[in-house]
């Protein structure tokens, strides 16, 4: 259809900068579920190109022809409304519920809880080792991951259908997994492990690991 061409053609001058194997990952899999073209600069925080597209060095950051944003969630926010998917519309109590979410999980457990345990845990050498704070840290993502956890139906998702709160909720169960925090945080949650299943099942979820 001609909505469709317009469509790829205007997709075309989006370029994500940052490797899939961080949060660039989260605008990876909205990108593949759009299915609109892009190109992927896979670099990593604070290279040259990181450094050009993002005050703070870090990745991921999205340029839309002249337009450039940064931080993962914006991102995807911005996607959803520019493609009109995966991000429920502007003044509707969807998207009251979407923003809700989605800051709780870069609030409260991204921020608060994963986050922390990079800094000092497996960055420690540069930001120096405080057992303490991952402990709390770890605390905190358990009960950020329960409140969440309680928002997903059964055999359904955060919202009444497939998000990009999904995309950032599942990033972070991801995450959690490689640090080895899956087992005291979500794994034991029936609920969540169908979730994490369902959404891991997704075309898009397998093109983005790819790419990564």
């Amino acid at each position: 259809s001609v909505v469709r061409i317009v469509a790829r053609m205007v997709a075309k001058a989006l370029t994500l900068i940052g490797s899939g194997k961080a949060r660039p990952f989260r605008n990876l899999w909205l990108l593949e579920e759009l299915g609109v073209s892009f190109d992927h600069v896979p670099v990593l925080p604070h290279s040259a190109d990181a450094k050009a597209h993002n005050p703070f060095g870090k990745i991921p950051a999205l340029k839309d022809d002249d337009f450039v944003l940064y931080e993962s969630a914006a991102i995807n926010t911005y996607l959803g409304d520019k493609f009109g998917k995966f991000v429920p519309k502007a003044g509707t109590r969807q998207r009251g519920k979407y923003d809700q979410l989605v800051l709780t999980v870069m609030t409260e457990l991204d921020a608060s809880g994963l986050w922390v345990h990079r800094k000092h845990e497996s960055l420690k050498m540069v930001f120096g080792a405080i057992p303490e704070a991952v402990a709390a840290a770890k605390a905190n993502a358990t009960k950020s991951i329960a409140v969440l956890a309680d928002e997903v139906t059964p055999g359904g998702y955060l919202l009444d259908e497939f998000s990009a709160a999904d995309i950032l909720f599942v990033h972070c169960l991801d995450w959690a997994q490689a640090i080895g925090w899956s087992a005291d945080t979500w794994e034991a949650n029936e609920t969540l492990r169908d979730y994490v299943e369902r959404c891991r099942a997704r075309d898009a979820y397998s093109r983005a690991k790819a790419r990564s």
